[in-house]
């Protein structure tokens, strides 16, 4: 590990960055933060594989960086469903 680690805003700009470009969760704009000793992960995901990832993944890359915080989930799955109106006529 690096002499001098990252302040800990710049892991969890790293953990942001990687939930929204790894494939495992892929998922723009989720919040992360932290709680006391606890990287919280909060916002929207479209699927259960992409929430079921979250944890895994964030506590990858704190790993990484040498950060032993506990991770907790907070995600919720969207559900997209089929507008109920008759579809526009051009």
């Amino acid at each position: 590990m690096d002499e001098h680690p990252l302040p800990l805003e710049h892991v969890l700009a790293h953990v942001r960055d990687t939930l929204a470009t790894d494939g495992r969760v892929g998922e723009l704009g989720l919040e992360v933060v932290t709680e006391s000793d606890v990287v919280v992960v909060r916002g929207a995901v479209s699927t259960h594989a992409r929430q079921d990832a979250v944890v895994a993944l964030t506590t990858e890359v704190l790993r990484t960086y040498g950060c032993a915080h506990a991770v907790r989930d907070e995600t919720h799955v969207t559900s997209a469903t089929v507008p109920h109106q008759e579809p526009e006529e051009l």
